[in-house]
């Protein structure tokens, strides 16, 4: 259900970008921009929680790609420069393994059960800075590079029947917020004076009470829309 939306938006903005017909288009000083955006979201290695649910266990949390959605509002307050903020969800599902570490050597670890089920739901803030180049005389192409700060909600759920493994789970789960970091960089395609097409990739840097440092890549796609200025 989730993967028919996403689709469905994708096409709905394509179409709505390539119907505003052709004209100049500029990221003007004073104006601000709006953007809403579908992406998908692609998690990084593996998290380890050492002493979960006992000292010497170690409990490996690995979490599928998912989609995500989200909401940008920017103010330009140069035609180059700009301060951005954006909001964001995003739902995945993954596994959580229980094994045992009291063995010295990590590449002979067995896991001590099944890996069980367990989802997350993510909500994420950030502000971010971005710097504009533009590549065409009538600015319908634009890159731009960024870099910002925000906050992480996460929200980790699993059950099951094993009372070891509910034990893990239950120190495993729960809700928590983290601070977070990113940076990367995009491109904006203009098919009108104040509308066009944007392709944003971030990569998102953060740090679990759980599992310590984790990261994760979200390409985006979304209809950009540039309102007042002079």
């Amino acid at each position: 259900m989730r993967r028919s939306i996403a689709k469905g938006c994708v096409v709905a903005l394509v179409a709505a970008s390539c119907g505003l017909g052709a004209a100049s288009a500029q990221n003007r000083e004073g104006a601000w921009e709006v953007m809403p955006y579908v992406g998908q979201i692609r998690f990084g290695d593996a998290g380890e929680a050492e002493g979960l649910p006992n000292a010497g266990d170690v409990t490996v949390v690995d979490l599928d790609d998912d989609f995500s959605f989200g909401f940008r509002f920017g103010y330009h307050y140069t035609k180059s420069q700009m301060i951005e903020f954006s909001f964001s969800s995003a739902g995945a599902e993954g596994t959580a393994t229980l094994f045992d570490a009291s063995d010295p050597d990590p590449m002979t670890m067995l896991p001590r059960a099944k890996p069980t089920g367990i989802e997350l739901d993510l909500l994420n803030v950030n502000v971010n800075y971005l710097y504009n180049f533009f590549l065409h005389h009538r600015d319908k192409f634009v890159v731009y590079v960024t870099g910002g700060i925000g906050l992480n909600n996460l929200s980790t759920f699993g059950r099951d029947i094993d009372p070891e493994i509910q034990k893990m789970l239950a120190e495993l789960a729960g809700e928590e917020n983290d601070f977070t970091y990113n940076y990367g960089g995009g491109l904006r395609i203009f098919g009108g004076k104040k509308a066009g097409v944007r392709f944003d990739v971030r990569q998102v840097h953060y740090r679990t009470d759980a599992t310590g440092t984790e990261d994760f890549l979200e390409f985006q796609l979304g209809l950009t829309l540039i309102l007042g200025g002079p």
